[in-house]
């Protein structure tokens, strides 16, 4: 048997064919991890004083449709009492008129959420995409009697 032998042969080791990865692998999950635990941490290693400001009335729009839902489930358009099954088409069509309709949907707050839920699944159907909930002002006493403020 013949044998063909090159010098690494005669020294007792052979050329290494391949770059073992295992330690970059390593190194580059530690730095992950690091990375990971740590950038959490960098957004409050920044000190901001956030100017404090209260809430105003937006500028009232034309193209602003208002929606209440009273404690009761009840469902008023622009004022004008209606049924959640034609609150849809109502919306549709005024939406059809104007593709930059927003609406504002005032809720009480002591009606169930499922409610005010099925409303605004109700303006999603009807294409509107803007819809501003509003709210009062924390600070006021008495939020029935506030300006309300649009939260967007």
């Amino acid at each position: 048997m013949t044998s063909t032998s090159t010098s690494a042969d005669r020294q007792g080791y052979a050329p290494l064919a391949e770059i073992n990865v295992t330690p970059l692998v390593d190194v580059m999950l530690v730095l992950f991890v690091i990375f990971l635990v740590m950038a959490p941490l960098l957004t409050h290693a920044i000190r901001i004083d956030l100017p404090r400001v209260t809430a105003s009335s937006p500028a009232p729009r034309d193209n602003t449709v208002t929606v209440s839902v009273d404690a009761h489930g009840g469902i008023d358009v622009d004022g004008h009492a209606t049924t959640l099954e034609a609150l849809d088409t109502l919306l549709a069509q005024r939406a059809a008129r104007d593709a930059g309709l927003v609406v504002t949907l005032r809720s009480d707050q002591k009606e169930p959420f499922g409610n005010v839920a099925r409303v605004l699944a109700a303006i999603g159907h009807s294409g509107i995409r803007h819809v501003a909930v509003v709210t009062a002002d924390s600070n006021d006493a008495d939020p029935a009697q506030t300006t309300d403020s649009v939260k967007r």
